[in-house]
Parts: C-alpha cells; structure tokens; sequence
C-alpha cells in the first residue's frame, strides 16, 4: 500500500510532539522535528486523497495534539518578523538560504496538515480555547491576501531578495489555505468556546475582511486562477475554491441565528458588507446555489431602516495564551536570538548543508505524492461540470450544486450507504 509512515510511527510521531521554542529554531533537533511533521503531512494529505481511513487525524485528536500545530504556525510567523530582519542586517547576503526557506517552509506544513484536519468537526471540538489562538493568527494571514502577491524569481535577485519573495509566496499560500480553515471554525462555532462568536464577529469583523478579499479576488492574476499551488487559464466564469470557502464563510457567518447577537449592523458595516450584492452574478450563484439565502438576505438588507445595535453579551474574553507564551519565551530579544542563529541558519559548512538536504530530502517524497496529485477540477457527478463541494456522507462524489446532488441521489444512494 502506497504511504509515507506506518500506522505505529504515526502514533510514536504525534505522541513525541511538544511546542518548540523560538530560540531553537534552525537547530539539529529543529530540522528533526520538521522532517518529522513534513512527513505526517503528506501521510494525511495521501490518506484524505485516497479517501482511507485518516489516522494522522485521529490520533492528533485522541492524543491532543492539535493545539501543537496551531502553536507552531504562530511560532514560525513570529520569528519571521520579529527575528528573521535580524538576520538579514547581520548577514544580508548569505550564501546557503535554503535553511531559511525550510523555517518559512514549516509555517506551511502546519496550516496545510490544519486545513486537512479541521475538515472533520471532531477536530475543530478538540482545539477547545486554542481556538481562539487560530482565529487570532488566521485573521492575520488572511489579511495578508489583500497586500501580497506570488510572483516568479528572477535571475538576477540576490539571496536577500530571493528570501523575501519566498516569504512573501509562501505567505500567500498560507493566506489561501488560512481561507479554508476560517470556513470550517465558522461551521463549527456551536461547538468551540462561546467567546469564539464576540471574536468572529467584533474582534476581527470576519464578515467585513472576507468582503474586502472577494472584492480584491487574489486568487485571480493577469487572466488565470489559483488552483492546487498553481496559475491556471481561467474562463472568466468557474469558481476556484478558494472563492468559494469565502462565500460559504459569509453566507454562515451573516445567516447564522446568533449572529444579531453579536454583529451590530451599523452603517459603515451595511455599507462594507452591500458591496456583495453585484459580486453574486447568475454564474455564481448557479456554482454555488446556497448563496440564494444570503442574497435573499442582503436584498431585504438593503430595503430596511437602520437596525438598533443590540446589547453586547457579558463574556469574559479569552487570553491568547499561545501567542503570549511565546513572546515571553523570547523576552524581546530578538536580535540576540538572531546572532545565535546565524551560524545556523546562514551556515557555509558544505558536509552540514549536505547532511541537513539529504534529511529534508527524504522528507519531500514527492514521487509518491505525484500518484495523489489534487486535479485541476473535479467533475461534477451529475451534469460534469466543475464541482466544488462533495458528498458530507461518504465524501467520494462531489456535484457543482445541490440541485444536481439531489438529482444524482437514485444512482449514488446504495453506494453511499455502504
């Protein structure tokens, strides 16, 4: 059978896995444990892929390890701002960058192996106040889709310029993927701390960011759409997921019975969140035919008075406990951190570069995943069009509609059931 760990080094894996603090970042142990979590996201992303039982999933769940990945991602995008400067003034033209790349690199991996894993409600239960910690650092990368962009290298950028164009492609990646994640809290809000509501919807107006990145559509470039890591032609009407994530985020944000509760409707909000209206053309709402209710919604909107701000619910706010541990960790010495790190980081000593890309190699097993390769499009299992969500059931058959899904219902009933 096609895989990357066997069942028993999976449950050794996650069961050794601890937060890693910011001063070991770039270390022997570091890298280990980064080959480590490369490897467990692959395994996840061939066992979703193949559609097998997903044990990466349930043992991060069983063993409550889940948290682990959020403190990471927040870790790495901490020390890439506040540490990652550092090192260029010491040493602005390394030699040997692809260290750093394998820190930035990491980020990835953590939010990719979270996109996977937080599909499934049980996970998202699981992340308890960690929650709030995710949204805090989701509302971050998210943000970044409206101010950075994936562009190609050149050949005559230096070392500097190449690490910053690789942070600023990975962090759109992250900020794609970050889509995805949001979706699927929102979805689970019923099940995560109640503070997780005032957050959503005051702290960091979900609602009003995922307007603003519709309107700036970063998924869509000089003709072309970003699919599965990559530009692809574009037909100026199929809708990429990442699209539609945004979509299904507002239609449960804006349409859920507890959200007057806590989103006060004020002029400046109507004002933000009417901008939708022109956005939902016939070709997207028949792609994506839940978003009738919320234009249905948005129309009454836009006919009514002003509504009166509801009275706030007495919460007591959670701490974002992940993030403040780690900045005490580093107590603010960014710069003395980033001289110690240096001579890992930026190092010269060809048989340890040797030896750390012969490790980081075995990592990326690209061979195998080529065999699981996500499709430009999945075809729809009733008309063959373009489909963008699948059966919640067996998860196999996926349909561009839920007109087509209950059409298909007769032919694929037996074989769901099973």
């Amino acid at each position: 059978m096609d895989s990357i760990l066997l069942p028993n080094e999976i449950d050794m894996y996650i069961d050794a896995m601890k937060p890693q603090n910011i001063k070991n970042i770039g270390s022997h142990q570091w890298l280990e444990w980064h080959q480590r979590l490369q490897k467990l996201n692959q395994e996840a992303l061939i066992e979703a892929s193949a559609v097998r039982e997903e044990h990466v999933k349930e043992s991060l769940v069983s063993f409550g390890k889940v948290n682990i990945l959020i403190h990471e991602a927040i870790l790495i995008n901490i020390w890439k701002h506040k540490v990652f400067p550092h090192l260029l003034k010491i040493e602005p033209n390394p030699e040997s960058t692809f260290i750093a790349y394998s820190i930035f690199y990491h980020e990835a991996v953590c939010v990719a192996l979270l996109e996977l894993v937080l599909y499934h409600p049980n996970c998202c239960e699981a992340l308890e106040d960690s929650a709030i910690d995710l949204l805090d650092y989701l509302s971050g990368t998210t943000s970044q889709l409206l101010s950075v962009t994936k562009e190609d290298g050149t050949n005559k950028e230096n070392a500097e310029e190449e690490l910053l164009r690789q942070r600023n492609n990975l962090a759109f990646d992250i900020g794609i993927r970050s889509l995805s994640i949001v979706r699927y809290l929102a979805d689970s809000m019923d099940r995560l701390p109640i503070s997780i509501y005032s957050r959503m919807y005051s702290t960091y107006d979900i609602p009003a960011l995922f307007t603003q990145i519709l309107m700036a559509a970063p998924w869509i470039k000089d003709g072309k759409q970003y699919i599965a890591g990559s530009w692809k032609t574009w037909d100026n009407e199929q809708l990429c997921q990442s699209e539609a994530q945004v979509w299904l985020t507002l239609r449960q944000l804006l349409l859920d019975p507890e959200c007057s509760k806590y989103y006060a409707i004020t002029e400046s909000r109507r004002s933000q969140i009417m901008k939708l209206l022109p956005l939902m053309k016939p070709t997207i709402l028949d792609q994506l035919s839940p978003l009738i209710e919320l234009k249905q919604w948005l129309c009454r909107l836009s006919v009514t008075g002003q509504p009166s701000a509801p009275p706030k619910p007495l919460l007591l706010e959670t701490v974002l406990e992940i993030k403040e541990k780690i900045l005490q960790q580093a107590g603010g010495k960014w710069k003395k951190i980033a001289e110690k790190q240096v001579p890992l980081i930026f190092t010269n000593d060809q048989s340890a570069l040797q030896d750390v890309a012969k490790k980081l190699n075995e990592a990326y097993n690209t061979d195998l995943l080529e065999k699981f390769e996500v499709k430009e499009q999945t075809a729809c299992a009733q008309c063959g069009k373009g489909a963008l969500q699948r059966c919640s059931n067996c998860k196999k058959s996926w349909y561009c509609s839920r007109s087509c899904q209950v059409n298909h219902w007769p032919q694929h009933k037996d074989d769901c059931i099973k």
